[in-house]
Protein backbone atom coordinates (compact mmCIF):
# COMPACT_ATOMS: atom_id res chain seq x y z
CA UNK A 1 0.00 0.00 0.00
CA UNK A 2 1.44 3.33 -1.00
CA UNK A 3 2.26 6.30 1.23
CA UNK A 4 2.17 9.29 -1.15
CA UNK A 5 -1.44 10.33 -0.71
CA UNK A 6 -3.94 9.41 1.95
CA UNK A 7 -7.24 10.27 3.53
CA UNK A 8 -7.59 11.51 7.06
CA UNK A 9 -10.82 12.66 8.55
CA UNK A 10 -11.76 15.47 10.92
CA UNK A 11 -14.29 14.29 13.43
CA UNK A 12 -17.48 16.29 13.39
CA UNK A 13 -19.69 16.57 16.44
CA UNK A 14 -23.25 15.35 16.53
CA UNK A 15 -24.76 17.25 19.45
CA UNK A 16 -24.00 20.10 21.82
CA UNK A 17 -21.60 22.27 19.82
CA UNK A 18 -20.36 24.29 22.80
CA UNK A 19 -19.94 21.21 24.98
CA UNK A 20 -18.06 19.38 22.28
CA UNK A 21 -15.54 22.18 21.87
CA UNK A 22 -14.24 21.44 25.37
CA UNK A 23 -11.97 18.41 25.89
CA UNK A 24 -13.76 15.43 27.41
CA UNK A 25 -12.72 11.86 28.31
CA UNK A 26 -13.11 9.25 25.61
CA UNK A 27 -13.87 5.55 25.50
CA UNK A 28 -13.70 2.98 22.73
CA UNK A 29 -16.61 0.55 22.49
CA UNK A 30 -16.41 -2.75 20.59
CA UNK A 31 -19.60 -2.76 18.53
CA UNK A 32 -18.94 -5.85 16.39
CA UNK A 33 -22.34 -7.34 15.47
CA UNK A 34 -24.11 -5.07 17.97
CA UNK A 35 -26.86 -4.14 15.53
CA UNK A 36 -28.01 -0.75 14.32
CA UNK A 37 -30.45 -0.15 17.17
CA UNK A 38 -27.86 -0.90 19.83
CA UNK A 39 -25.26 1.34 18.20
CA UNK A 40 -27.71 4.22 18.01
CA UNK A 41 -28.69 3.67 21.64
CA UNK A 42 -25.03 3.87 22.69
CA UNK A 43 -24.60 7.17 20.88
CA UNK A 44 -27.66 8.59 22.64
CA UNK A 45 -26.89 7.47 26.19
CA UNK A 46 -26.77 10.12 28.92
CA UNK A 47 -23.25 11.39 29.32
CA UNK A 48 -22.28 10.97 25.68
CA UNK A 49 -21.03 14.31 24.37
CA UNK A 50 -20.00 13.26 20.87
CA UNK A 51 -19.46 10.09 18.90
CA UNK A 52 -17.81 8.76 15.76
CA UNK A 53 -18.31 5.31 14.23
CA UNK A 54 -15.29 3.40 12.95
CA UNK A 55 -16.67 0.15 11.61
CA UNK A 56 -16.40 -2.34 14.46
CA UNK A 57 -15.54 0.27 17.10
CA UNK A 58 -17.24 3.39 18.39
CA UNK A 59 -15.30 6.36 19.77
CA UNK A 60 -17.32 8.26 22.37
CA UNK A 61 -16.55 11.55 24.04
CA UNK A 62 -18.20 11.26 27.46
CA UNK A 63 -18.67 13.32 30.58
CA UNK A 64 -16.32 12.96 33.54
CA UNK A 65 -19.24 11.80 35.68
CA UNK A 66 -20.18 8.98 33.33
CA UNK A 67 -16.62 7.77 32.64
CA UNK A 68 -16.32 5.23 35.52
CA UNK A 69 -19.58 3.61 34.50
CA UNK A 70 -18.43 3.28 30.91
CA UNK A 71 -15.10 1.73 31.89
CA UNK A 72 -16.87 -0.83 34.08
CA UNK A 73 -18.70 -2.26 31.09
CA UNK A 74 -17.72 -5.22 28.99
CA UNK A 75 -16.38 -4.42 25.50
CA UNK A 76 -15.31 -0.92 26.58
CA UNK A 77 -11.75 0.31 26.98
CA UNK A 78 -10.19 3.72 27.66
CA UNK A 79 -9.81 5.97 24.65
CA UNK A 80 -7.28 8.75 24.12
CA UNK A 81 -6.89 11.36 26.82
CA UNK A 82 -9.49 14.10 26.99
CA UNK A 83 -10.26 15.39 23.51
CA UNK A 84 -12.52 17.94 21.94
CA UNK A 85 -14.19 16.80 18.76
CA UNK A 86 -12.68 19.62 16.72
CA UNK A 87 -9.08 18.80 17.67
CA UNK A 88 -9.28 15.14 16.65
CA UNK A 89 -7.99 13.99 13.27
CA UNK A 90 -8.12 10.47 11.88
CA UNK A 91 -5.62 9.05 9.42
CA UNK A 92 -4.92 5.82 7.65
CA UNK A 93 -1.61 4.27 8.68
CA UNK A 94 -0.18 4.88 5.21
CA UNK A 95 -0.34 8.63 5.87
CA UNK A 96 2.70 8.44 8.13
CA UNK A 97 5.10 9.27 5.28
CA UNK A 98 3.78 12.83 5.54
CA UNK A 99 3.09 13.04 9.26
CA UNK A 100 5.44 11.23 11.63
CA UNK A 101 3.33 12.09 14.68
CA UNK A 102 2.66 9.00 16.75
CA UNK A 103 -1.05 8.22 17.01
CA UNK A 104 -2.88 8.53 20.29
CA UNK A 105 -4.82 5.35 19.58
CA UNK A 106 -6.15 3.08 16.85
CA UNK A 107 -9.93 2.93 16.60
CA UNK A 108 -11.50 0.46 14.21
CA UNK A 109 -8.33 0.32 12.12
CA UNK A 110 -7.89 4.11 11.88
CA UNK A 111 -5.26 6.14 13.74
CA UNK A 112 -6.34 8.99 16.02
CA UNK A 113 -4.25 12.16 16.27
CA UNK A 114 -4.68 15.37 18.23
CA UNK A 115 -4.17 18.73 16.51
CA UNK A 116 -5.13 22.27 17.50
CA UNK A 117 -8.65 22.88 16.29
CA UNK A 118 -7.69 25.46 13.66
CA UNK A 119 -5.00 23.15 12.26
CA UNK A 120 -7.28 20.13 12.29
CA UNK A 121 -9.89 21.99 10.26
CA UNK A 122 -7.25 23.10 7.76
CA UNK A 123 -5.69 19.67 7.20
CA UNK A 124 -6.67 19.19 3.59
CA UNK A 125 -4.69 18.59 0.45
CA UNK A 126 -2.90 15.77 -1.36
CA UNK A 127 0.03 15.59 1.06
CA UNK A 128 -1.67 16.69 4.30
CA UNK A 129 -3.92 14.57 6.45
CA UNK A 130 -7.44 15.82 6.78
CA UNK A 131 -10.96 15.52 5.49
CA UNK A 132 -14.18 16.38 7.31
CA UNK A 133 -16.54 13.59 8.24
CA UNK A 134 -20.10 13.44 6.96
CA UNK A 135 -22.64 15.11 9.22
CA UNK A 136 -23.69 11.74 10.64
CA UNK A 137 -20.17 11.13 11.94
CA UNK A 138 -19.88 7.71 10.32
CA UNK A 139 -16.42 6.98 8.96
CA UNK A 140 -17.10 3.31 8.29
CA UNK A 141 -19.93 0.99 9.25
CA UNK A 142 -19.95 -2.73 9.87
CA UNK A 143 -22.54 -4.48 7.73
CA UNK A 144 -24.01 -6.15 10.81
CA UNK A 145 -24.71 -2.67 12.21
CA UNK A 146 -26.26 -1.06 9.16
CA UNK A 147 -29.91 -0.02 9.50
CA UNK A 148 -32.07 -2.55 7.71
CA UNK A 149 -29.16 -4.96 7.31
CA UNK A 150 -30.33 -7.97 5.35
CA UNK A 151 -29.72 -11.58 6.19
CA UNK A 152 -27.92 -13.83 3.74
CA UNK A 153 -29.80 -14.22 0.50
CA UNK A 154 -30.52 -17.40 -1.37
CA UNK A 155 -27.31 -18.70 -2.87
CA UNK A 156 -26.99 -19.68 -6.51
CA UNK A 157 -25.67 -23.13 -7.31
CA UNK A 158 -23.38 -21.78 -10.04
CA UNK A 159 -21.70 -19.39 -7.60
CA UNK A 160 -21.56 -22.06 -4.88
CA UNK A 161 -19.72 -24.30 -7.34
CA UNK A 162 -17.43 -21.43 -8.22
CA UNK A 163 -16.39 -20.45 -4.73
CA UNK A 164 -15.75 -24.07 -3.77
CA UNK A 165 -12.86 -23.87 -6.21
CA UNK A 166 -11.11 -21.23 -4.06
CA UNK A 167 -8.28 -22.92 -2.16
CA UNK A 168 -6.91 -21.00 0.83
CA UNK A 169 -3.87 -23.26 1.13
CA UNK A 170 -3.06 -22.78 -2.56
CA UNK A 171 -3.44 -19.01 -2.10
CA UNK A 172 -1.08 -19.12 0.88
CA UNK A 173 1.51 -21.07 -1.12
CA UNK A 174 1.25 -18.58 -3.99
CA UNK A 175 1.63 -15.66 -1.59
CA UNK A 176 4.66 -17.31 0.01
CA UNK A 177 6.23 -17.93 -3.38
CA UNK A 178 5.90 -14.29 -4.35
CA UNK A 179 7.18 -13.16 -0.94
CA UNK A 180 10.45 -14.98 -1.67
CA UNK A 181 11.33 -12.21 -4.18
CA UNK A 182 12.74 -8.81 -3.24
CA UNK A 183 10.28 -6.58 -5.07
CA UNK A 184 11.19 -2.89 -4.77
CA UNK A 185 10.11 -1.17 -7.99
CA UNK A 186 13.57 0.37 -8.45
CA UNK A 187 15.39 -2.90 -7.98
CA UNK A 188 16.39 -4.99 -11.02
CA UNK A 189 15.29 -8.10 -9.11
CA UNK A 190 11.63 -7.12 -9.63
CA UNK A 191 11.66 -8.56 -13.14
CA UNK A 192 11.98 -12.04 -11.64
CA UNK A 193 8.73 -11.52 -9.75
CA UNK A 194 7.06 -10.21 -12.91
CA UNK A 195 8.09 -13.32 -14.85
CA UNK A 196 6.89 -15.55 -12.00
CA UNK A 197 3.44 -13.92 -11.95
CA UNK A 198 3.15 -14.03 -15.74
CA UNK A 199 4.00 -17.72 -15.68
CA UNK A 200 1.15 -18.36 -13.24
CA UNK A 201 -1.27 -16.78 -15.73
CA UNK A 202 0.23 -18.73 -18.65
CA UNK A 203 -0.27 -22.03 -16.81
CA UNK A 204 -4.04 -21.62 -16.57
CA UNK A 205 -3.94 -20.90 -19.56
CA UNK A 206 -4.92 -17.28 -20.09
CA UNK A 207 -3.95 -14.91 -22.85
CA UNK A 208 -0.98 -13.04 -21.42
CA UNK A 209 0.75 -9.75 -22.03
CA UNK A 210 2.74 -7.17 -20.09
CA UNK A 211 1.99 -3.48 -19.93
CA UNK A 212 5.27 -1.53 -20.06
CA UNK A 213 5.92 1.88 -18.48
CA UNK A 214 8.78 3.95 -17.11
CA UNK A 215 9.26 4.95 -13.48
CA UNK A 216 11.41 7.85 -12.37
CA UNK A 217 11.53 9.77 -9.14
CA UNK A 218 12.72 13.25 -8.17
CA UNK A 219 15.53 13.92 -5.75
CA UNK A 220 12.98 15.26 -3.26
CA UNK A 221 11.52 11.76 -2.90
CA UNK A 222 14.68 9.64 -2.74
CA UNK A 223 18.20 10.72 -1.91
CA UNK A 224 20.14 9.99 -4.00
CA UNK A 225 17.52 9.63 -6.74
CA UNK A 226 17.74 6.29 -8.54
CA UNK A 227 17.91 6.03 -12.29
CA UNK A 228 14.64 5.65 -14.17
CA UNK A 229 13.56 2.05 -14.70
CA UNK A 230 11.26 0.20 -17.07
CA UNK A 231 8.53 -1.74 -15.30
CA UNK A 232 5.79 -4.13 -16.36
CA UNK A 233 2.29 -5.03 -15.21
CA UNK A 234 1.73 -8.75 -15.93
CA UNK A 235 -1.77 -9.41 -17.29
CA UNK A 236 -3.84 -12.55 -17.73
CA UNK A 237 -6.79 -12.00 -20.07
CA UNK A 238 -9.93 -14.16 -20.06
CA UNK A 239 -12.06 -13.34 -23.06
CA UNK A 240 -15.79 -12.91 -22.60
CA UNK A 241 -18.21 -15.06 -24.55
CA UNK A 242 -20.89 -12.57 -25.54
CA UNK A 243 -19.59 -9.13 -24.50
CA UNK A 244 -15.82 -9.44 -25.03
CA UNK A 245 -15.32 -5.68 -25.38
CA UNK A 246 -16.68 -5.05 -21.89
CA UNK A 247 -13.97 -5.59 -19.28
CA UNK A 248 -13.74 -6.28 -15.58
CA UNK A 249 -10.33 -5.54 -14.03
CA UNK A 250 -9.18 -7.55 -11.00
CA UNK A 251 -5.94 -6.07 -9.72
CA UNK A 252 -3.45 -5.76 -6.90
CA UNK A 253 0.15 -4.59 -6.84
CA UNK A 254 3.07 -7.02 -6.75
CA UNK A 255 5.86 -4.58 -5.84
CA UNK A 256 6.92 -4.26 -2.22
CA UNK A 257 8.99 -2.10 0.09
CA UNK A 258 10.32 -1.82 3.59
CA UNK A 259 11.73 1.36 5.09
CA UNK A 260 13.81 1.76 1.89
CA UNK A 261 11.31 3.23 -0.54
CA UNK A 262 13.70 3.43 -3.50
CA UNK A 263 16.04 0.46 -3.00
CA UNK A 264 18.38 -0.40 -5.89
CA UNK A 265 21.09 -2.62 -4.40
CA UNK A 266 21.88 -5.99 -5.97
CA UNK A 267 21.90 -7.37 -2.40
CA UNK A 268 19.01 -5.43 -0.85
CA UNK A 269 17.68 -5.56 2.65
CA UNK A 270 14.89 -8.15 2.45
CA UNK A 271 11.62 -6.70 1.21
CA UNK A 272 9.32 -9.72 1.26
CA UNK A 273 6.05 -7.75 1.34
CA UNK A 274 4.05 -10.86 2.21
CA UNK A 275 0.91 -9.04 3.33
CA UNK A 276 1.67 -5.85 1.39
CA UNK A 277 1.06 -7.03 -1.19
CA UNK A 278 1.98 -10.58 -2.11
CA UNK A 279 -1.33 -11.39 -0.43
CA UNK A 280 -3.36 -9.31 -2.87
CA UNK A 281 -1.47 -10.32 -6.01
CA UNK A 282 -1.79 -13.97 -4.95
CA UNK A 283 -5.50 -13.29 -4.55
CA UNK A 284 -5.64 -12.03 -8.13
CA UNK A 285 -3.90 -15.23 -9.26
CA UNK A 286 -6.27 -17.40 -7.20
CA UNK A 287 -9.32 -15.71 -8.73
CA UNK A 288 -7.76 -16.18 -12.17
CA UNK A 289 -7.41 -19.90 -11.44
CA UNK A 290 -11.04 -20.10 -10.40
CA UNK A 291 -12.43 -18.21 -13.40
CA UNK A 292 -10.04 -19.47 -16.10
CA UNK A 293 -12.23 -22.45 -16.91
CA UNK A 294 -15.51 -20.59 -16.58
CA UNK A 295 -17.51 -18.88 -19.30
CA UNK A 296 -18.49 -15.28 -18.63
CA UNK A 297 -20.29 -12.71 -20.73
CA UNK A 298 -17.62 -10.03 -20.19
CA UNK A 299 -13.87 -10.28 -20.43
CA UNK A 300 -11.77 -10.26 -17.25
CA UNK A 301 -8.29 -8.75 -16.97
CA UNK A 302 -6.32 -10.19 -14.06
CA UNK A 303 -3.47 -7.76 -13.47
CA UNK A 304 -0.71 -7.22 -10.91
CA UNK A 305 0.66 -3.67 -10.88
CA UNK A 306 4.22 -2.43 -10.34
CA UNK A 307 5.19 0.98 -8.97
CA UNK A 308 2.33 1.14 -6.47
CA UNK A 309 4.61 1.98 -3.56
CA UNK A 310 5.99 4.96 -5.50
CA UNK A 311 2.59 6.51 -6.15
CA UNK A 312 0.17 4.08 -7.83
CA UNK A 313 2.28 4.45 -10.94
CA UNK A 314 1.51 1.12 -12.63
CA UNK A 315 -2.25 1.39 -12.23
CA UNK A 316 -2.30 5.09 -13.07
CA UNK A 317 -0.26 4.59 -16.25
CA UNK A 318 -2.49 1.72 -17.35
CA UNK A 319 -5.69 3.67 -16.69
CA UNK A 320 -4.25 6.68 -18.55
CA UNK A 321 -3.35 4.47 -21.50
CA UNK A 322 -6.98 3.35 -21.71
CA UNK A 323 -8.16 6.96 -21.65
CA UNK A 324 -5.68 7.91 -24.39
CA UNK A 325 -6.78 4.97 -26.52
CA UNK A 326 -10.47 5.75 -26.02
CA UNK A 327 -10.98 2.44 -24.21
CA UNK A 328 -11.69 3.44 -20.61
CA UNK A 329 -15.44 3.08 -21.23
CA UNK A 330 -14.87 -0.65 -21.74
CA UNK A 331 -14.01 -1.07 -18.06
CA UNK A 332 -17.28 -1.84 -16.28
CA UNK A 333 -15.92 -2.64 -12.81
CA UNK A 334 -12.61 -2.72 -10.92
CA UNK A 335 -11.85 -4.91 -7.89
CA UNK A 336 -8.64 -4.10 -6.03
CA UNK A 337 -6.98 -6.47 -3.53
CA UNK A 338 -4.28 -5.04 -1.27
CA UNK A 339 -3.36 -6.50 2.15
CA UNK A 340 -5.91 -9.30 2.55
CA UNK A 341 -4.06 -11.54 5.01
CA UNK A 342 -4.10 -10.21 8.60
CA UNK A 343 -6.93 -10.17 11.15
CA UNK A 344 -6.68 -9.30 14.82
CA UNK A 345 -9.32 -11.77 16.01
CA UNK A 346 -11.79 -14.36 14.83
CA UNK A 347 -14.35 -11.75 13.82
CA UNK A 348 -12.25 -11.49 10.63
CA UNK A 349 -12.77 -7.78 10.12
CA UNK A 350 -12.48 -6.81 6.45
CA UNK A 351 -13.19 -3.58 4.63
CA UNK A 352 -14.71 -2.59 1.31
CA UNK A 353 -13.96 1.03 0.45
CA UNK A 354 -15.26 3.09 -2.45
CA UNK A 355 -16.11 6.70 -3.22
CA UNK A 356 -19.44 8.45 -2.63
CA UNK A 357 -20.00 8.48 -6.40
CA UNK A 358 -19.75 4.67 -6.47
CA UNK A 359 -21.63 3.95 -3.24
CA UNK A 360 -24.13 1.83 -5.16
CA UNK A 361 -21.54 -0.98 -5.35
CA UNK A 362 -21.40 -1.43 -1.57
CA UNK A 363 -24.68 -3.40 -1.26
CA UNK A 364 -23.36 -5.77 -3.93
CA UNK A 365 -20.30 -6.59 -1.83
CA UNK A 366 -22.34 -6.72 1.38
CA UNK A 367 -24.80 -9.18 -0.15
CA UNK A 368 -21.98 -11.32 -1.54
CA UNK A 369 -20.28 -11.48 1.86
CA UNK A 370 -23.51 -12.19 3.75
CA UNK A 371 -24.42 -15.01 1.39
CA UNK A 372 -21.10 -16.63 0.52
CA UNK A 373 -18.64 -15.44 3.21
CA UNK A 374 -20.71 -14.87 6.38
CA UNK A 375 -17.62 -15.43 8.53
CA UNK A 376 -16.35 -11.95 7.57
CA UNK A 377 -17.00 -9.02 9.87
CA UNK A 378 -17.44 -6.82 6.82
CA UNK A 379 -17.09 -3.04 7.11
CA UNK A 380 -18.04 -0.67 4.31
CA UNK A 381 -17.06 2.94 3.73
CA UNK A 382 -17.26 5.66 1.09
CA UNK A 383 -14.10 7.26 2.47
CA UNK A 384 -11.82 5.60 -0.10
CA UNK A 385 -8.75 7.64 -0.90
CA UNK A 386 -5.72 7.43 -3.15
CA UNK A 387 -3.99 4.77 -1.09
CA UNK A 388 -4.07 1.82 -3.50
CA UNK A 389 -4.68 0.81 -7.10
CA UNK A 390 -8.45 1.24 -7.11
CA UNK A 391 -8.02 5.00 -7.16
CA UNK A 392 -7.02 5.69 -10.78
CA UNK A 393 -10.08 3.77 -11.97
CA UNK A 394 -12.62 5.06 -9.47
CA UNK A 395 -11.31 8.57 -10.08
CA UNK A 396 -12.20 8.12 -13.75
CA UNK A 397 -15.75 7.09 -12.90
CA UNK A 398 -15.28 3.32 -13.13
CA UNK A 399 -17.48 1.49 -10.58
CA UNK A 400 -15.46 -0.61 -8.18
CA UNK A 401 -14.05 -1.08 -4.72
CA UNK A 402 -10.96 -1.65 -2.60
CA UNK A 403 -11.25 -4.95 -0.70
CA UNK A 404 -8.80 -5.52 2.16
CA UNK A 405 -8.25 -6.20 5.84
CA UNK A 406 -9.33 -3.63 8.41
CA UNK A 407 -6.69 -0.99 7.67
CA UNK A 408 -2.90 -0.97 7.52
CA UNK A 409 -2.60 0.19 11.13
CA UNK A 410 -3.60 -3.24 12.48
CA UNK A 411 -0.52 -4.87 10.91
CA UNK A 412 2.68 -4.32 12.96
CA UNK A 413 4.96 -5.46 10.11
CA UNK A 414 3.70 -2.92 7.57
CA UNK A 415 6.59 -1.78 5.33
CA UNK A 416 9.12 -3.78 7.36
CA UNK A 417 11.48 -6.59 6.43
CA UNK A 418 9.47 -8.68 8.89
CA UNK A 419 6.40 -8.65 6.60
CA UNK A 420 6.65 -12.42 6.26
CA UNK A 421 4.03 -15.13 5.74
CA UNK A 422 4.61 -16.41 9.27
CA UNK A 423 3.69 -13.02 10.76
CA UNK A 424 0.25 -12.78 9.17
CA UNK A 425 -2.42 -13.72 11.70
CA UNK A 426 -5.46 -15.70 10.49
CA UNK A 427 -4.19 -15.31 6.94
CA UNK A 428 -5.99 -18.26 5.40
CA UNK A 429 -9.48 -17.71 6.85
CA UNK A 430 -9.44 -13.96 6.20
CA UNK A 431 -8.16 -14.23 2.65
CA UNK A 432 -10.55 -17.10 1.97
CA UNK A 433 -13.51 -14.98 3.05
CA UNK A 434 -12.42 -11.95 1.04
CA UNK A 435 -11.79 -14.08 -2.05
CA UNK A 436 -15.20 -15.76 -1.75
CA UNK A 437 -16.85 -12.35 -1.54
CA UNK A 438 -14.86 -10.99 -4.48
CA UNK A 439 -15.51 -14.12 -6.55
CA UNK A 440 -19.26 -13.80 -6.00
CA UNK A 441 -19.16 -10.13 -6.99
CA UNK A 442 -17.00 -10.96 -10.01
CA UNK A 443 -19.43 -13.67 -11.09
CA UNK A 444 -22.19 -11.09 -11.11
CA UNK A 445 -20.43 -8.18 -12.79
CA UNK A 446 -18.66 -10.39 -15.35
CA UNK A 447 -21.85 -12.33 -16.10
CA UNK A 448 -21.13 -15.94 -15.18
CA UNK A 449 -22.86 -18.19 -17.70
CA UNK A 450 -24.64 -21.01 -15.78
CA UNK A 451 -24.69 -23.42 -18.69
CA UNK A 452 -20.90 -23.63 -18.60
CA UNK A 453 -20.30 -23.07 -14.90
CA UNK A 454 -22.72 -25.54 -13.33
CA UNK A 455 -21.02 -28.64 -12.02
CA UNK A 456 -17.44 -27.66 -12.80
CA UNK A 457 -15.16 -28.71 -9.96
CA UNK A 458 -11.44 -29.00 -9.44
Amino acid sequence: MRTLTCIALLLVSQSGWCAERAPVPTVIVNIHAAGADRVMALKREPGVIWSAEFGNELLLGVSEKSLPGWLARARVMPGPDALAFDEVVVREHDCTAHDQTAPLAVVGGYEILRMPAAQAKATRGPYIAGEPLPDDGVIAREVFNQPGAKAAGASQIEIENLIRRIDADRWFDTMSGLAAFNRNSFNPLLIGAHNWVLQRFEELPLETQSFEFNLSVSSTTCNPPPAAVTLYNPIGFKRGETLPDEWIIVGGHYDARNTARCETSATPVPQPGANDNASGCAGVIELARVFAGMATERSILFMCFAGEEQGLVGSQRYATSLVNAGLIQRVRHMINLDMIGHALDDSLAARVDTTPAQAAVLPIYSAAASTYAPELGLITSTMAGANSDHWPFLNLGVPGAFTWENGASIYPHYHQSTDLPANMQRARPLAHGILKMDAAVLAGVAGLLPLFADGLED
